[in-house]
């Protein structure tokens, strides 16, 4: 069954935990109960330690009308237009991409996507995208391939990890649309 496989193995979070340490990045990791929206990562943030509040990140998985595959990061606190981001992206009427997808390209399930994930996107189907007003940010938290933990590690060392994976990321600016931050759970 597909599915089954799209749930990272212990193998492979430990393999992107040895690449991260390879690479010479600094990371935390901390364990929760399972986060499949953000609005769950906000419910176990205080509990964990998952601080600053806009370091706390939410991913899409999208697919464009031509069957483009993209990986948006964007700080949890902030909405985005499904319009303008696919304006962003240059790809037409992006919408979420499919679980068959998700587990075929990332090797994840649904509610583990992550930029992480490029490690699992061997054949650089899927590019990653990062709001820009992630640049900069010492704390950044992502799930490190399964939804029970979050990892948290500098905006340059996401940059470093996904340029070392093949998968330099395009930096989206959203600071002339207006985007507010969604509102507090």
């Amino acid at each position: 069954m597909l599915f089954a496989k799209a749930m990272a193995s212990p193998e492979q979070c430990a393999g992107l935990l040895a690449k991260l340490d390879e690479l010479g990045i600094k990371y935390k990791t901390v364990s929760h109960d399972a986060c499949m929206t953000g609005e769950d990562v906000e419910k176990v943030a205080a509990a964990c330690g998952m601080e600053p509040a806009e370091g706390r990140c939410k991913n899409m998985f999208l697919k464009s009308k031509k069957g483009e595959l993209f990986c948006f990061t964007i700080p949890n606190p902030y909405k985005v237009d499904m319009k303008v981001l696919s304006k962003k992206l240059a790809a037409p009427e992006c919408r979420f991409a499919s679980d068959e997808f998700l587990a075929s390209v990332l090797k994840v399930a649904k509610g583990c996507v992550t930029p992480l994930a490029a490690i699992s996107d061997t054949e650089n189907k899927c590019t990653f995208a990062l709001d820009s007003r992630m640049v900069g940010q010492e704390a950044l938290w992502v799930h490190p391939l399964i939804n029970t933990q979050s990892v948290c590690l500098s905006y340059a060392d996401l940059v470093k990890f996904l340029e070392a994976v093949g998968h330099p990321p395009k930096i989206l600016d959203f600071s002339e649309e207006p985007t507010a931050p969604a509102p507090a759970p």
